[in-house]
C-alpha cells in the first residue's frame, strides 16, 4: 500500500495534468452544445491508455524501490566495515605501539649488561643490540607517521645540530666498523618539523653505515642540497627505482639480512610531508650517495 501511495505521490504532475486536461475539454464540449457520448468515449480510450502506462511504470517503480533499498543497505554494510577497519586498525595501531615501548625496556637493560664487558664478543653484541633498538624506533615512527594527521611543529632547525646528534648516536657504529667520517659544519638553517627531519636523515645516515664496511661517509652540503655519501656496496641499477617502495629490501637487503624495507620508505613518505625531495645515485661496489633537496625559499644561514 505505501509503494501505491508513494508512485501515485511520484506521478502527480502527470495525473494533474490529465485532469485539468479532461476538464478543459469538457467545458468545450459543454459549451460548444457538442454530443458528450463522443467525449465520454474519447475519456474512457484515453483512461486505458493511461492505465497500461501507469501500470507498466509502477512495475519499474517497485524494482527502482527494490534496488534502492539493496544499494542503502550496501550503503549501510559498507559503512559498518570500514567503522570495524578503522577501529582494528586502530587496535593494531595501539598494540604495536605498545609493544615496541615495552620491548625497549629489556633492550636497555641488555646494553647495560654488557656495558660492564670489553671483550670483542661484547662489542658485537651491542652493535647488535643497538640495531634492535634501531629497528623497535623504525616501528614506531611508521606507525606514528602512518597515522599521523597533516598538523606540523614548523620552526627554523639548525642542520648542524641534527646532523650531530645523530652522528653521535651512531658513533659506536663508526667505531666498531672503523668507518671515517668527513664532514664540515653546514651553517645552515631550514624551515621543517624538527622530528620528521631528524627520522629522515637518521635513515640515510643508518643505511650508509649498515651498507658500508670499510671506507669512509661524507655528509656535505651545498647549493640547497644535503648528500650523504658512503663507499658501501652500492645499489644495483633495476633495485634504484624501487628502493623506496614499503617492505622492499632488493638484493643488498637479501645479502646483508638487516633491511627492513621500512628505512627508505620512511624517508620518501616524510619527503613528501616536508616537501623535501630526495634523490640517489649509486654504483654496485662503489658506494652511493643519497641528496636531500631543500626548497631554497625555506633556508637561510
Amino acid at each position: 500500500m505505501k509503494r501505491l501511495v508513494g508512485f501515485i505521490k511520484s506521478q502527480g504532475k502527470f495525473l494533474f495534468l490529465f485532469v485539468i486536461f479532461s476538464l478543459t475539454f469538457l467545458s468545450i464540449f459543454i459549451l460548444a452544445d457538442l454530443d458528450m457520448n463522443f467525449y465520454f468515449l474519447a475519456l474512457q480510450i484515453i483512461s486505458f491508455f493511461i492505465l497500461v502506462y501507469l501500470a507498466i511504470n509502477f512495475s519499474k517503480y517497485k524494482e527502482e524501490l527494490i534496488i534502492k533499498d539493496k544499494y542503502e543497505a550496501l550503503l549501510f554494510e559498507n559503512k559498518s566495515l570500514r567503522s570495524d577497519f578503522i577501529s582494528n586498525k586502530k587496535d593494531l595501531e595501539e598494540y604495536f605501539l605498545m609493544w615496541a615501548h615495552q620491548i625497549k625496556t629489556p633492550i636497555t637493560v641488555a646494553k647495560l649488561i654488557l656495558n660492564k664487558k670489553t671483550d670483542e664478543d661484547s662489542k658485537r653484541l651491542k652493535e647488535e643490540i643497538f640495531y634492535i633498538e634501531e629497528y623497535t624506533n623504525m616501528a614506531i615512527n611508521y606507525l606514528k607517521i602512518s597515522s599521523r594527521g597533516p598538523d606540523m611543529d614548523l620552526d627554523y632547525v639548525d642542520l648542524d645540530e641534527i646532523v650531530k646528534e645523530i652522528l653521535k648516536k651512531y658513533s659506536i657504529i663508526f667505531i666498531n666498523k672503523k668507518i671515517s667520517l668527513n664532514y664540515q659544519p653546514i651553517n645552515r638553517k631550514i624551515i621543517s618539523d624538527s622530528k620528521l627531519l631528524s627520522i629522515m636523515l637518521e635513515q640515510i645516515i643508518a643505511n650508509a653505515l649498515k651498507y658500508t664496511e670499510k671506507g669512509s661517509i661524507s655528509i656535505t652540503y651545498s647549493m640547497d642540497r644535503l648528500r650523504v655519501r658512503d663507499t658501501g656496496i652500492g645499489i644495483r641499477s633495476e633495485d634504484l627505482r624501487k628502493i623506496f617502495d614499503r617492505g622492499y629490501s632488493g638484493f643488498n637487503g637479501r645479502v646483508n639480512q638487516k633491511s627492513s624495507g621500512l628505512g627508505l620508505y620512511l624517508v620518501r613518505k616524510i619527503g613528501q610531508i616536508l616537501n623535501i625531495k630526495v634523490e640517489v645515485e649509486s654504483t654496485l661496489n662503489v658506494g652511493s650517495e643519497f641528496s636531500l633537496i631543500f626548497p631554497n625559499n625555506l633556508t637561510k644561514m
